[in-house]
């Protein structure tokens, strides 16, 4: 008969195993994520500056060197909202304009990614965090995207912390006792969809498909027969407080940012009316129009295996009914379709499905890698696709942002794209004739399709120097 002593010992054993493997195992995760975490930073950073400035980088890049240096901002829907300018004209005042300095925003928020990751580990679980960390470390769209001065790599950005504020939220929401940390989850995520509506318009888009998910999902629920009673058991005072208070900060802050008054509501409607109105005229006139099809190639060339694990993990998932990956599920396809439909066709919208469908594609991975047998056909064939797929995400990634990152051919690049040769070749002579002027009055003379905004931006210190296209209008 064994004593209670020998059980208690046996206990005590079992329990420091437990918790030396949960300590060895949270050791290696921390090692592995790390290094995930440390080649992102690099990958982003390393030779920053080479590939010379797109249209839209140089356009956003003088913009934002005339608030710089002149303080004045006003609000224009064709070069966006006013958080960039804010934020980079800091970075100038620290580290000078440059090339380099300019981009340096884009690739931390596009690193930092990867922590939004850890609070959602519980969801995607630990193998799922470290693949997905992997896959937006090495994504050839994320990565080029966080080597870019365009506002889209900040979406994602600010579109995660809102997921994980939400997310978090709901957990405190669980609890018996009532906790504050839910009012600064809501306002970190009221603070996070205002700087988003402060980056681009499509951040309506957003606010748009989050209530229509809440919407299908209280029906899905039947909520909406029992409505009241509901509220009254989930305290209607607190849940509306908590509602109003997110509102308010989302609306102070959207008005500090586009008004410069806490709550100036006039101006706030004007900004809303001249976003919708613009880029639905752009639509209609379809301005940058193209097939329904336009970014399903762009998945199939750089990020075939989120793509193919991701879809199958929408299916997977919704047949399990869990609720996370249905709302990610939900968010790649909603986006996708919405942005498949406007006219408005360009790469860096990509990342607007791609993100959650590549949070789907970790997640399933990582709940498959221990169930997949080698000496089975069907997980033959699944390892050795992910093991080709990756190798071929990785290869493409290199290339793109390292090799070929000024090539058009290249389905990621926007056709606005600047050759390099302009930078290598070009500019260094204009800079030695722009020199030898020692400040007298001249000017350049460009046809309607040379780079205009290139020219702007890399001759933004040359007062002297004005610049016409061939019919004598000055830019």
């Amino acid at each position: 008969m064994v004593s209670n002593q020998e059980k208690n010992k046996k206990y005590i054993n079992k329990k420091k195993e437990f918790m030396k493997n949960t300590q060895n195992g949270l050791f290696f995760f921390l090692i592995l994520f790390s290094g995930i975490f440390l080649l992102a930073i690099f990958l982003r950073f390393y030779h920053l500056d080479v590939r010379v400035f797109h249209h839209d980088e140089s356009a956003i890049g003088f913009n934002t060197y005339k608030f710089f240096k002149d303080g004045i901002y006003s609000y224009d829907p064709v070069f966006h909202g006013p958080f960039m300018y804010y934020v980079t004209a800091e970075v100038f005042s620290f580290f000078g304009d440059s090339d380099y300095s300019a981009r340096i925003l884009p690739a931390i928020f596009g690193a930092s990614m990867l922590f939004l990751l850890l609070p959602l580990r519980k969801y995607i679980g630990t193998s799922g965090l470290l693949i997905t960390a992997f896959f937006l470390a090495l994504s050839p769209s994320f990565l080029y995207y966080s080597r870019f001065f365009r506002e889209d790599i900040f979406i994602a950005f600010f579109s995660l912390l809102i997921l994980v504020c939400a997310v978090k939220y709901t957990e405190k929401y669980a609890e018996q006792t009532y906790s504050y940390m839910r009012i600064f989850y809501l306002f970190l995520g009221g603070v996070g969809l205002a700087s988003m509506a402060a980056l681009k318009e499509n951040a309506y888009i957003v606010m748009f498909l989050i209530i229509l998910f809440l919407a299908m999902f209280f029906i899905r629920e039947k909520w909406s027969k029992d409505f009241i009673g509901r509220i009254m058991i989930k305290k209607a005072v607190i849940i509306s407080a908590e509602g109003l208070f997110f509102i308010f900060v989302l609306l102070v802050v959207f008005s500090l940012f586009y008004t410069g008054n806490v709550l100036d509501f006039h101006g706030m409607k004007d900004t809303v009316e001249k976003a919708v109105s613009y880029w639905y005229a752009m639509h209609k006139i379809a301005h940058l129009g193209g097939s329904p099809f336009y970014y399903l190639p762009i998945l199939v060339r750089y990020e075939l295996p989120v793509l193919v694990f991701g879809v199958i993990g929408i299916v997977h998932y919704f047949k399990k009914n869990n609720n996370f990956m249905i709302f990610l599920g939900y968010w790649a396809i909603s986006n996708f379709m919405i942005y498949s439909y406007l006219q408005e066709k360009v790469p860096w919208l990509i990342l607007n499905p791609l993100l959650p469908l590549t949070l789907v594609a970790g997640a399933y991975i990582g709940e498959l890698l221990p169930g997949w047998k080698l000496n089975s056909k069907a997980g033959a064939i699944a390892v050795i696709f992910l093991a080709a797929s990756s190798v071929f995400f990785i290869q493409s990634s290199v290339f793109l942002n390292f090799y070929d990152y000024t090539n058009i051919k290249e389905p990621l690049i926007q056709g606005n794209q600047v050759p390099q040769e302009f930078k290598e070749i070009n500019l260094p002579k204009l800079y030695a004739w722009a020199s030898e002027l020692n400040g007298k009055p001249a000017k350049i003379t460009l046809p309607e399709k040379q780079p205009v905004t290139t020219f702007l931006w890399y001759f933004r210190h040359y007062d002297n120097i004005e610049i016409y296209y061939l019919e004598e209008k000055k830019l």
